[in-house]
């Protein structure tokens, strides 16, 4: 993920969102359907946040002091929570189908489940850590100016080439993760209750692991690596000053 700043409150943010899901499993007698359809919202968020906060040459780099008002942050955590939630919630839909395989399998009544409160405060909450999360990226990579200054007035703060390959390597490690996640859906069925108290319990610290070191996922993926580091090496080259292969016939 992008930047130079702290990343501890990143961090922290990131450990709260995989840690809802295992509040209610464990504490409050949840069931396997339920855990798995709030871990598969998590993986959802988790590539809404990769995507959101992807940096690009034409994104700002200042931003008007009013942006820095406490209602002015709090504002756009809401809005950020709103719409990262609302799109997870579509990709959740495929992502979840082991949870809807396992619990038609034991006759889950799915609109109860998803109306209570133990299944939808934990997903409210996970859906503002993610708001928070990218509104925390947002704020690490701009500058606060004056009124009426234009957005790209500051220099870019960090290497976007930099920030561009680990993204690609939360990518590729969230690739990981949703792959383990069918694993792990499978281990319940299987395992039952012998899994039962182990396996969401490993399954979220190697979410954190992987949020922590998301450069993992270039050893995982080292082909769509060294495409992708070959591509950024072909555009960084002028293109007169690239050497042309001599045509041998």
């Amino acid at each position: 993920m992008p930047t130079d700043a702290p990343r501890l409150p990143a961090i922290a943010l990131d450990v709260l969102r995989h840690a809802l899901p295992l509040v209610p499993f464990y504490l409050l007698h949840g069931n396997i359907p339920s855990y798995l359809l709030l871990t598969a919202f998590d993986l959802s968020l988790g590539l809404m946040l990769i995507v959101g906060t992807t940096r690009d040459a034409r994104d700002p780099t200042t931003v008007d002091p009013r942006a820095a008002w406490l209602i002015s942050r709090l504002t756009a955590v809401l809005v950020l929570a709103v719409f990262l939630g609302l799109v997870a919630a579509v990709l959740t839909i495929p992502l979840g189908i082991p949870a809807y395989i396992f619990g038609s399998a034991t006759g889950v009544n799915w609109r109860s489940l998803v109306l209570r409160p133990g299944f939808w405060i934990p997903a409210v909450l996970m859906m503002f850590a993610t708001g928070a999360r990218a509104q925390h990226s947002f704020e690490s990579v701009t500058t606060v100016g004056e009124r009426g200054t234009s957005a790209h007035a500051a220099s870019v703060v960090g290497d976007l080439a930099r920030d561009r390959r680990h993204s690609k390597a939360a990518y590729a490690a969230q690739v990981t993760l949703i792959a383990t996640y069918a694993a792990l859906s499978y281990g319940l069925s299987i395992f039952g209750r012998r899994g039962f108290f182990i396996f969401p319990a490993l399954y979220a610290a190697l979410l954190v692991f992987y949020d922590v070191r998301p450069d993992i996922g270039q050893k995982i993926f080292p082909k769509l690596w060294r495409e992708t580091q070959a591509t950024e090496s072909r555009k960084a080259v002028p293109s007169g000053q690239r050497a042309k292969r001599p045509n041998i016939r």
